[in-house]
């Protein structure tokens, strides 16, 4: 990515926030003020205390907490003067990129923070983050991480958090089509896939598939559907050349087509994704009852959806879900490799090396092994983990360490490009119009690329 300098002016517009999200923002608690350009030293004997924001989630809470104490205890024992405390922020994606760019904008960010995706290139461009390249390039556990993911997690040359990465695929309930007499060989093709939904559609009383779509999915649209259903056909998406998201193409318009034929079909649960919560009646309710076959995601999926203690526990989990790996027009299906910065620093923090020591410690194989008893949202991004700590190797199934061999062969790109919150919402906006039947395809394509032109301009945007 070539570096630009995004005002705070700029990025408020092109995060293109609303008043109730900024209500949302303006509640939630921030971190105090300062004018510290990070790393500053305390005075002897003086405590810093750091804030470490993450989402009001069950099970993630039980890891930091867990986090938390054990490293304070530690940095106390070894008589270093950092001290982390939470920050629990908002649960949902869209509530929490509100957030974060309210604080950025105000100067008030957490030290140490769990992120958006989308919202990586602008922070980067608006200098909100701390470069942390001497300190992570330098630590033992660098080398360890999947060069993939070190790879999708460079900007100009930079290190901003230790990469993490999960898979993508669709997951799918066998039991349901076995039942229904329904073959569950891979689709090669979206062809392919539409004949699975029209068997699914005429053989059970199921909806086929809930592919994430609409504006109330949040950032979800986008990074847990439209990405992949875009590779899922050649041609340009981000030319790097020029630096410009390609908004008008063959292959961007089959994309949008896709959620056309599944919504006119009758293959997609397009009135649970107008619901508040879209991911509540689609992956909590219908998928655990099998009455949605087909959803996509992550492989969080495995537990903190469907687990024993996730969101609603499927009973006998590992016999009646597999997974499919995405279509592909020429044939050949694909697992997607969603990779990118973690959790990051704000350059305003009171003190890098302090969030530096707290990051170094949550990517400890001994720590890691801890908190996998607790809750395992993910695959490490550390290819050495089986081998320090052989209970990761066992955990949920072995779903875990089998999505990590995954991360140096599956498929990858990196969305995580400049503008790229605003081409998130510009998609959630376009696939709502088309599954609603308010636009065609090519209505819903031509109005997003007119909408995203008049937003970026010709410098960070183009038809193909």
């Amino acid at each position: 990515m070539s570096r630009a300098f995004l005002s705070r002016r700029h990025f408020l517009q092109a995060s293109a926030l609303t008043v109730a999200g900024g209500i949302i923002a303006a509640c939630a608690p921030t971190a105090a003020p300062t004018t510290s350009t990070g790393g500053e030293a305390a005075p002897a004997g003086e405590l810093i205390e750091l804030s470490y924001f993450t989402p009001d989630r069950e099970l993630e809470n039980k890891v930091t907490e867990y986090e938390i104490t054990n490293f304070n205890a530690k940095m106390e024992e070894e008589g270093k003067p950092y001290r982390m405390v939470n920050m629990e922020g908002p649960a949902t994606d869209n509530d929490i990129k509100t957030k974060l760019t309210l604080d950025a904008a105000a100067g008030t960010l957490p030290d140490y923070f769990s992120f958006r995706p989308e919202l990586v290139a602008d922070f980067i461009a608006a200098n909100y983050l701390a470069d942390l390249t001497p300190q992570l390039t330098a630590w033992e556990g660098w080398e360890h991480i999947a060069q993939s993911l070190r790879d999708l997690s460079m900007y100009d040359g930079k290190v901003y958090g230790v990469p993490g990465g999960t898979t993508f695929t669709f997951f799918r309930r066998k039991d349901v089509m076995d039942a229904a007499g329904i073959s569950g060989d891979q689709p090669g093709t979206w062809e392919d896939f539409y004949a699975a939904c029209d068997e699914i559609a005429t053989k059970t009383n199921a909806v086929p598939t809930g592919l994430p779509a609409a504006t109330p999915w949040g950032g979800g649209t986008w990074g847990e559907g439209f990405q992949m259903v875009w590779l899922g056909f050649d041609g340009p998406i981000f030319d790097e050349t020029d630096n410009k998201w390609v908004v008008s193409s063959p292959n961007l318009l089959k994309a949008f087509q896709v959620y056309e034929t599944l919504a006119t079909n009758g293959w997609l649960t397009v009135d649970m994704l107008l619901t508040p919560n879209p991911w509540e009646p689609i992956k909590y309710q219908g998928f655990p009852a099998g009455e949605v076959v087909l959803v996509t995601g992550g492989d969080w999926q495995w537990t903190f959806d469907w687990g024993p203690e996730g969101a609603t526990p499927i009973e006998g989990l590992y016999e009646k879900v597999d997974r499919w790996e995405w279509p592909h027009e020429s044939g050949t299906p694909f697992t997607y490799v969603s990779g990118g910065i973690g959790n990051v620093v704000a350059a305003t923090t009171k003190s890098v090396d302090g969030c530096v020591e707290f990051i170094t410690y949550q990517g400890d194989p001994a720590v890691m092994c801890e908190t996998l008893q607790i809750y395992l949202g993910g695959p490490s991004g550390r290819m050495d983990l089986a081998e320090q700590c052989p209970a990761y190797a066992e955990a949920v199934n072995g779903k875990m360490a089998e999505a990590s061999q995954l991360f140096n062969t599956g498929r990858t790109y990196k969305f995580d490009q400049l503008n790229a919150n605003r081409i998130s919402d510009g998609v959630a906006r376009a696939t709502e119009d088309i599954i609603t039947g308010v636009m065609t395809a090519e209505e819903a394509m031509e109005a997003f690329a007119s909408a995203i032109l008049q937003d970026l301009g010709d410098e960070g945007a183009k038809r193909a």
